[in-house]
């Protein structure tokens, strides 16, 4: 079976699009959305629709508790804080709803797929380095879990497992502008790392003309 793994959209229409296209063209057999639907773009109720079209199943993200206000926001950096600010109050009421009703975890065939990491996952937990992604496998619930939440890739193996950071849709900090995400065949153990171009003009526009610090418009183009 075909796994097509996305996370950390952040609002960003045209790289969602983009991301989406692609993954029409390959046919996987799921779709999977780690979370992280808004915050920082300026599209977050299209996405929002675009994903519950698409995605056969969605997670939560820390961005998405901050926007319907379950999270404590007051620890996030100035850019994130007013994002959420911004984004809670434009937020449909049916979104918001859909919001508070999507869980922190999911499994099948032997995958784990969170947003952040299997330790506590209401948490919010970064995973950066080997030995993150070593006390983390070590609480995992099965040998391969794949998670978003840095927006940075990586194929963690370690003595428990396989810990697989999907990449970024709408926010990449990796230093590649491009959107990100990932491929997984679960017969054969196969992970793809797809990066697609996409209009970032665009996207950094709309980011602007929302009244957005701009700062997130600027990062875009960086990939940081």
């Amino acid at each position: 079976m075909i796994f097509a793994i996305i996370s950390d959209i952040h609002g960003n229409l045209q790289a969602l699009e983009k991301v989406l296209n692609d993954i029409e063209s390959r046919k996987p057999d799921r779709v999977i959305c780690l979370g992280d639907l808004v915050g920082y773009g300026a599209n977050p109720n299209e996405v929002i629709d675009r994903i519950r079209q698409c995605a056969d199943v969605v997670l939560a993200g820390n961005h998405d508790h901050a926007a319907i206000g379950l999270t404590d926001i007051t620890v996030f950096n100035q850019f994130a804080f007013n994002a959420a600010i911004w984004t809670r109050k434009i937020l449909t009421p049916e979104n918001h709803e859909y919001l508070t009703s999507v869980p922190f975890t999911h499994s099948e065939d032997d995958l784990y797929f969170t947003h952040a990491s299997p330790h506590n996952p209401e948490d919010w937990h970064y995973i950066f380095t080997r030995y993150d992604a070593e006390y983390a496998m070590e609480h995992a619930p099965t040998g391969i879990v794949f998670i978003g939440h840095t927006h940075v890739p990586n194929d963690h193996q370690t003595r428990n497992g396989r810990l697989i950071n999907v990449g970024s849709v709408g926010q990449p900090r990796d230093g590649d502008p491009r959107a990100a995400y990932t491929l997984f065949d679960n017969q054969t153990g196969e992970r793809r790392l797809i990066r697609l171009d996409y209009d970032i003009k665009s996207a950094g526009k709309a980011i602007l003309k929302a009244g957005l610090p701009k700062f997130l418009a600027e990062r875009l183009v960086k990939g940081r």
